[in-house]
């Protein structure tokens, strides 16, 4: 299992970058605009595509909001 926001999901061996997508494509958010930590570290969007998700793995897509 890997825990995506929260939740356990089965996406062991998606890679990063399919989960952000899928996880933007359910808020109705682009992927420009989000935050990704894994295992709490943040993860630069190029580096997505070459990280596949492993059991026990963290995820967290976290939204840039403007504010005022």
């Amino acid at each position: 299992m890997v825990w995506i926001n929260g939740q356990a999901v089965e996406a062991e061996g998606k890679r990063l970058s399919e989960v952000v997508e899928a996880v933007c494509g359910q808020r109705g958010i682009s992927p420009e605009a989000v935050a990704v930590m894994l295992n709490d570290e943040i993860w630069p969007k190029g580096r997505w595509p070459d990280r596949p998700l492993v059991a026990g793995d963290v995820v967290e897509v976290v939204a840039m909001m403007q504010g005022g």
